[in-house]
This record gives structure tokens, sequence and C-alpha cells, in this order.
């Protein structure tokens, strides 16, 4: 199954009702039963979220590009390394200054945002300014590659009327089944940082995907996928029911009280 420009948006990114804790487990099940990298694994590619839950904000700018440093060349990591390695190792601008790219962000924000009339929409990731943009795709590395490069093409956080931090994300393509929740995750977990950096709260996590594919793959058929599908719609619905029963039974107690 394959869709085009197909976009999610997500309210509230950090919140995770119970059917979403339940169809992560499944997937994750799925995944990591047919030999793919957990979802934990895929959030960890695009932010290192537990790190950052463990050792805090500052350690992530501080600490994480050595250690992404060390792992880049890891068998079970993309040959082109992993975002949060291009968002979070020491480069070099045009001075040959040292700069890590997703704190030249949170600076930049941080500044803006204490000017009365801060800039709404020049916090881009990719190839524009490398003294203030993140390089997720790279133009001398990642032009001669036909498949397994990066998929996140662009990353733009926008600042709302109110200083809520919005993100969006945009995939030159998107394998629903194996990326799409982990890397949901892991773009949530970026933007909460990004976020907490400059203190303000997030906003709208949008989601473009230029093609997005519901794929079977080498390590499973079409009917697992479609079972897979199933599985996690049901759980939708019993939720749904769930709380439409409790509901009508607040509505009733409401009535007679």
């Amino acid at each position: 199954m394959r869709e085009y420009n197909l976009i999610l948006e997500i309210a509230e990114p950090m919140t995770l009702r119970d059917d979403e804790k339940q169809i992560y487990a499944v997937v994750d099940s799925f995944l990591t039963k047919h030999g793919k990298q957990s979802l934990n694994s895929v959030i960890n590619t695009i932010f290192p979220a537990g790190f950052y839950a463990r050792e805090g904000a500052a350690s992530v700018i501080e600490s994480y590009g050595e250690i992404a440093e060390k792992i880049r060349h890891h068998p079970d990591n993309c040959r082109w390394g992993t975002y949060a390695y291009r968002m979070l190792t020491k480069r070099k601008d045009e001075k040959n200054r040292e700069f890590i790219p997703l704190q030249a962000i949170t600076e930049k924000l941080k500044a803006q945002l204490q000017s009365a009339s801060a800039k709404r929409a020049v916090y881009e990731v990719n190839l524009i300014d490398p003294m203030v943009d993140i390089p997720i795709y790279e133009a001398e590395k990642d032009r001669t590659n036909t498949r397994g490069g990066p998929c996140l093409s662009h990353v733009s956080f926008k600042l709302k009327d109110d200083h809520r931090l919005m993100l969006t994300a945009f995939y030159r393509s998107h394998h629903y089944v194996q990326r799409a929740l982990g890397n949901l995750f892991g773009l949530a977990w970026l933007q909460d940082f990004v976020a907490s950096a400059v203190g303000v709260k997030s906003a709208e996590l949008v989601c473009i995907s230029s093609m997005a594919m519901i794929e079977s793959d080498e390590n499973w058929e079409k009917n697992e996928t479609n079972s897979l599908l199933a599985h996690c719609n049901k759980l939708l619905d019993c939720i749904v029911q769930e709380k439409t029963v409790a509901r009508r039974s607040e509505r009733m107690v409401a009535t007679t009280a």
C-alpha cells in the first residue's frame, strides 16, 4: 500500500494514551520478532531519548556527540550514521570554529525569544546555513544514494503566537511498519528537548511523508502486515468503546445525583 503526501498532525506529542501504549508494545514485538530494529532503536536514531531522560539536557549537548561518534560504525547503524549523530556532533564553520548544530538552533531560539518581535520561522534543520541549520541531508555524502540513505529530509521548528514550539518533519520516503511509530516518538523527544532548552512548551508535531508505504518485507508476508494492522485497529476500537461506556456512566451518575 502506497500513498503520496500523507500528513499527520499530533496535538500533544509527548502524551501517550492507553491504546497507544498497547499499540507500541504490539508493533515493537512484531518488529523484533522479524529481526528488525526495536522501536527504541528507531527512536534513538533521531534523538537519544533514553540518554536525555536519564542524564538531562546539558549532558545531551556536552557528552552525547562523543558517544555518537563511538557508536557510529556499529553494524546495527545505517552506513550514513544517524540523525542524532549529525545533529549532536561537533562541526566547523567556514572560519574553522567548532559548533554543535542542535545547540546552535536552541541558542538562536533563545536569542529570538528575548526580542519583542521574535522571528517565527527561521529555525530550519537542513543545508541552508551551517551556523544555524542542521545537516539532515548532506549532499556531498548522500547525493549518490539510491536506497538506504536518510529518509528524513527536513525538520522545521516554528514559534506560534503564544510562543509554543511546533515541529514539522518532511520525509522523502516513509516505511510505516518499520519506521513511522519510532520516528514519531523520536521527533516528539527532539521537539520536547528543544522546547525545554529554550523555556517554552511544545505545540503540534506535524509529519509530512512525500511517499508513505505500509510495506511487506523479506522477513514477513503481506498477510502478516494485514494481521498487524487489524490487531492495532482492534485495540483502538476497544479503547474507544471503553471510553464511551465510561462517559455514559458519568452522565448517568450526574443525572441521578
